[in-house]
């Protein structure tokens, strides 16, 4: 199994003001655990766990998620279901790209669903784009502009908005597992292919999503928080550490240029707080960044430890 990226936590005693949600995000390269639930306008946070698991491994060249894949996924759901019903809580389990692509998606979604008790969710990229969104527009406070990124295993989703308004989205058919596998062949990638990753990266974007500048990028998910930890020269990762910090766009370009000088061996030495699993595609995740930051027109990126899965977590 791939290494989990978070640590479990203690179960709290259940509390009797109000009940604990567990939503289950089942990614492209990630499956992540969140167990909160909603005090006034502000989510408390019992346990945001993350296993790498590589469910989509290969899928976009095969369109078949692989065996050993699936039965990965599903001993960490069942871990999940566990955990989550420490808290008193039964997830919610979504899924996205990696699935969406598999003609076999059945083979997986069948035994989800009867490990963890209930049918797993298959969300379309709009769905995704929008979750992804509204994660952090839902604590934005605040009707200025808000332009959200959060790059996947499998999928890139870039929503645009106001405050809480959402004004348009695309799941674009980019992600660091996808292009990674599709344009990497040595490690450290060769300068020809991080520029035809990034050439591919922009031009998705700009085909699929035309924009005007706009200074300031959100960005959610993995590659975005590892940079922030990889940046900060974190030992570990921490969430508080990385959360609603900025960082100019040319440390993130820097960043970028510096990984992909050394292999995933290396990295994991320079930066201690990137996890093992996850160094062979970071120099895609991060390239994937700067495409986007340059379609934006942005100069900064602010960097949330958010994701779909908050946006699931029910008010009572």
């Amino acid at each position: 199994m791939f290494p989990n990226s978070g640590e479990p936590a203690t179960p709290r005693a259940a509390d009797p003001r109000g009940s604990w949600r567990a939503v289950i995000d089942i990614g492209t390269n990630s499956v992540l655990l969140l167990v909160a639930r909603w005090r006034g306008e502000e989510i408390e946070i019992a346990l945001d766990q993350a296993t790498i698991t590589r469910l989509g491994k290969g899928v976009a060249a095969t369109g078949v998620l692989a065996s050993e894949s699936i039965a990965r996924t599903l001993e960490v759901l069942k871990q999940y279901r566990a955990t989550a019903a420490q808290y008193g809580a039964t997830p919610l389990a979504v899924t996205t790209e990696g699935v969406r692509l598999a003609k076999n998606r059945d083979e997986f979604l069948r035994p989800a669903g009867e490990v963890l008790g209930a049918p797993v969710r298959l969300l379309s990229g709009a769905e995704e784009a929008e979750l992804s969104f509204r994660s952090v527009a839902q604590e934005h406070g605040s009707a200025a502009p808000l332009r959200v990124l959060d790059i996947g295993g499998g999928s890139t989703e870039l929503a645009v908005g106001e405050g809480e308004r959402l004004i348009s989205s695309v799941s674009h058919p980019i992600g660091a597992v996808r292009l990674y596998e599709r344009f990497v062949a040595h490690d450290p990638p060769e300068p020809a292919e991080v520029a035809q990753i990034e050439i591919e990266a922009l031009e998705t974007f700009q085909r699929g999503q035309p924009l005007e500048p706009y200074p300031i990028l959100t960005g959610l998910a993995g590659t975005v928080t590892t940079a922030a930890a990889m940046l900060r020269g974190l030992q570990a990762y921490d969430r508080e550490a990385v959360d609603c910090k900025a960082f100019a766009y040319v440390q993130v370009r820097d960043l970028r240029d510096r990984a992909a000088q050394v292999t995933a061996e290396e990295r994991c030495q320079i930066w201690p707080a990137l996890d093992p699993a996850r160094a062979d595609v970071i120099v895609a995740g991060l390239t994937i960044l700067v495409a986007a930051m340059q379609h934006c027109g942005a100069s900064s990126l602010v960097v949330r430890d958010r994701g779909l899965r908050y946006a699931l977590i029910e008010k009572d």
